[in-house]
């Protein structure tokens, strides 16, 4: 079970590789909240888009073993 994730040389913690891929999940949804009209229901999207990125995150962790 690895501990880091390697890219060539370079390693990687799990939960940042995690992380970056909640964000781009994040970027989507928005992307598809924004075409379709829903981002007027929102008040604050930063928050929005924050607790999106968590939550994603919980989720997406789940699926991966960090240890």
């Amino acid at each position: 079970m690895p501990h880091e994730i390697a890219f060539g040389e370079v390693y990687f913690p799990p939960l940042m590789v995690v992380i970056v891929c909640a964000y781009l999940l994040t970027v989507v949804v928005m992307f598809v909240a924004n075409r379709f009209g829903w981002h007027r229901a929102v008040v604050a999207p930063a928050i929005v888009e924050l607790s999106m990125i968590v939550i994603f995150t919980l989720v997406l962790s789940q699926f991966i073993v960090i240890t």
